[in-house]
């Protein structure tokens, strides 16, 4: 029987070599200015092998933002990633706030330098509009899901409908609210402690108040934190 995971392997290694090459030269020279002739090049591939794989530009770009998002080019799908299943399994209103707004920010750490590219180079392109129109979507239905599991766990506010609820979170998370947070200045620690705080002030009900025999949740512990769970003070937010 002919066995063929060489080929898979030395395939798998190209699209790696290839995907690299297209990073590299977005963030360096932008979507415009990126040609698939200099990223055939940087990857030691024909220009055909990357318009057969990825269908030209556009469909380099998606593939690019795909594994930049997941954090590599496993075939592992998103929610059964470390970041996702720690999401799901969180119980609680507080652990599922931290949890996602930890999610959330892995995420934005990774994309934001390619997305600052695209909203760079949108003007009116038509695959750059293209390329945002299904990443909004996809964020929607990531948005969706969320939602969905705090619905089904008895997390969301009763006085929320779960669609606004999910479009609260789809606009929380946008590249467009991170970018415009980093062009004041805040930090990735500040975006996950200003997003957990959100959720827990605006979608989710508060969780059970603690038996009289339980540590005080409303004072501030000696770990330095306070009763949403996160540090008092960031270099940013300031004393809160």
């Amino acid at each position: 029987m002919y066995d063929n995971r060489s080929r898979q392997a030395g395939a798998g290694r190209t699209r790696q070599r290839v995907l690299a090459a297209a990073r590299a030269s977005f963030l360096a020279h932008g979507y415009a200015r990126t040609t698939i002739r200099a990223v055939a090049a940087a990857a030691g591939v024909s220009q055909e092998t990357v318009y057969k794989r990825f269908e030209g530009k556009a469909g380099l770009l998606k593939a690019v933002y795909d594994i930049t998002l997941a954090g590599d080019d496993e075939p592992i799908s998103f929610i059964d990633r470390p970041e996702s299943k720690a999401f799901r399994a969180a119980r609680g209103a507080l652990d599922s706030a931290h949890a996602y707004a930890a999610m959330a920010a892995g995420v934005s750490g990774r994309i934001s330098d390619l997305m600052d590219i695209v909203f760079q180079a949108r003007g009116g392109d038509p695959d750059l509009e293209a390329f945002a129109a299904t990443i909004d979507q996809e964020r929607l239905f990531g948005a969706t899901a969320a939602v969905r599991h705090w619905s089904e766990l008895g997390l969301l506010r009763d006085d929320l409908p779960a669609d606004t609820a999910r479009d609260i979170l789809w606009m929380y998370i946008s590249p467009s609210v991170d970018g415009m947070l980093r062009q004041r200045g805040w930090t990735r620690p500040d975006y996950q402690t200003w997003l957990a705080r959100t959720l827990l002030a605006t979608l989710l009900r508060p969780d059970p108040a603690p038996l009289a025999d339980d540590p005080p949740a409303d004072g501030t512990p000696a770990d330095g934190t306070a009763a949403d769970g996160v540090p008092v003070s960031s270099p940013t937010l300031g004393a809160v």
